[in-house]
């Protein structure tokens, strides 16, 4: 496989700092709410994925309802340039996506999918729940 995903978290917040280090702050697979439609104010998906052959390519980030797949939110892409070093057999590319008042019109199972140009390369969950409304 020439791409793969090494990891992708859903978080409140993410950023890169001094000297390039990730930081990723409250990682979450659940939402709750007592009432639909909810619009989730602020998340952040984390990518990093690599990539074992040089050209440029399309990394695109969708969020998709699971019982029709759906795409509940417009496709986020980030063009990525890979120039592997001739001593390198991959290179390790990190994107970090905000989205911002993302609505969940029904409760139930999501996904945040990956995709390199059109191959994904891997997803994880995102669980809306109803809660008491007492």
């Amino acid at each position: 496989m020439e791409q793969k995903l090494n990891f992708i978290h859903v978080c409140d917040y993410a950023s890169l700092g001094e000297g390039g280090k990730l930081n990723v702050l409250g990682i979450f697979e659940n939402i709750f709410s007592k009432n639909v439609p909810v619009t989730h104010p602020q998340l952040y998906i984390v990518v990093n994925v690599s990539v074992k052959k040089a050209g440029n390519y399309k990394l695109h980030i969708r969020i998709v309802r699971d019982k029709d797949s759906k795409e509940i939110i417009q496709q986020l892409e980030f063009p990525i340039s890979i120039n592997l070093p001739s001593l390198s057999g991959e290179a390790k590319v990190g994107v970090i996506g905000q989205i911002n008042g993302i609505k969940f019109e029904e409760f139930g199972g999501y996904t945040a999918q990956v995709l390199i140009d059109a191959n994904k390369v891997g997803e994880t969950k995102i669980n809306l729940t109803q809660v008491d409304q007492k």
